[in-house]
């Protein structure tokens, strides 16, 4: 099994069911692109078709500047990944290294496994699109690079 899951907490979890319906989309000029919580910023998600937040099929993009990284984390569910746009490094492994990484330009399909640790990161400005079964959930390896834990400093001067 994976080491560092053993590490991971419940706020780790990530459950899509925050967002809403109307976050459907159809067609490439329609997307309605947003960030969302569990995926670090400045990553934006479009939802395309189905609800990741519900059982059953989905299909999101994910669009992000070159040199983002995504933290090595797990999913619940398998996954096809496909690149639309950019170079996409992208392999297994519960700590991140670019020296592992192997390079997937557009039209690039990846097959996710369910239960199994991995990390990428955006070569060039990317736009992967990903296929699985709701509802979906990502559990990252190292609690410190879950965006979810990131404490926002308070804003104002009320005494809360």
């Amino acid at each position: 099994m994976i080491r560092a899951l053993t590490h991971a907490t419940a706020a780790g979890v990530l459950a899509l069911a925050a967002l809403p319906a109307a976050f459907a989309a159809e067609g490439d000029d329609s997307l309605e692109w947003k960030y969302v919580p569990g995926i670090a910023r400045p990553i934006e998600m479009a939802i395309v078709s189905g609800n990741p937040a519900e059982p059953g099929p989905y299909v999101v993009r994910y669009r992000a500047p070159s040199g983002m990284k995504w933290a090595p984390r797990v999913y619940n569910t398998a996954r096809e990944i496909t690149v639309l746009k950019g170079i996409y490094w992208f392999t297994p492994g519960n700590d991140y290294n670019w020296r592992q990484m192997d390079e997937f330009k557009v039209g690039s399909v990846l097959n996710i496994e369910a239960g199994k640790a991995y990390f990428g990161w955006a070569r060039t400005a990317v736009v992967i699109e990903e296929k699985g079964e709701g509802p979906a959930v990502i559990q990252y390896v190292h609690d410190e690079e879950d965006p979810r834990n990131k404490r926002k400093p308070r804003g104002g001067g009320g005494g809360e």
